[in-house]
């Protein structure tokens, strides 16, 4: 489940990733948000917690976060994801290696710091169609390989009955 968080520092939205996040949760949750920003004409700074209850991400949302991300990336002027898993902090930093702004990960316990972080921010400019692409491109190919990386850690961890 994906819930927005309020009493924020203006011009920062948030999401709770919480449990299994669907791409039910994308359409309900953050679409309206970038339609909200886009339609204010504002900017998008976005928090992102993956805490303790988030357990994965659906291939549903994966495919939502890909197709809604032609519509946040030309607005995005930062992102910050808090988690202490590992590999959603390995596959956002490799994501954000593709992004048209910053992104960082913080620690679960760093939300303030984070949300500090987002408000210091300056205005970006609308990224050009190429960064656009290259982000969008990158990103997927990125999550692909943190998706796999989640599903191979938890895996791992499994244990099987014995006979």
């Amino acid at each position: 489940m994906l819930q927005r968080l309020s009493e924020l520092p203006r011009g920062v939205q948030a999401l709770d990733a919480l449990g299994v996040v669907t791409g039910h949760d994308y359409d309900e949750v953050f679409t309206p948000l970038v339609d909200q920003v886009t339609k204010t004409g504002s900017r998008l700074r976005l928090l992102y917690r993956c805490g303790p209850e988030f357990r994965r991400l659906t291939a549903g949302a994966l495919w939502a976060d890909a197709r809604l991300g032609m519509r946040y990336l030309p607005i995005l002027d930062g992102c910050a994801v808090t988690t202490d898993k590992g590999w959603i902090r390995g596959s956002t930093r490799g994501i954000g290696l593709w992004m048209p702004c910053p992104v960082h990960v913080f620690a679960d316990d760093e939300t303030e710091q984070a949300l500090d972080w987002l408000a210091s921010l300056p205005e970006r400019t609308e990224a050009s169609p190429r960064a656009i692409a290259r982000a969008y491109l990158g990103g997927v190919t990125a999550g692909i390989g943190g998706l796999a990386a989640g599903i191979a850690t938890t895996a791992t961890k499994t244990v099987l009955p014995r006979k």
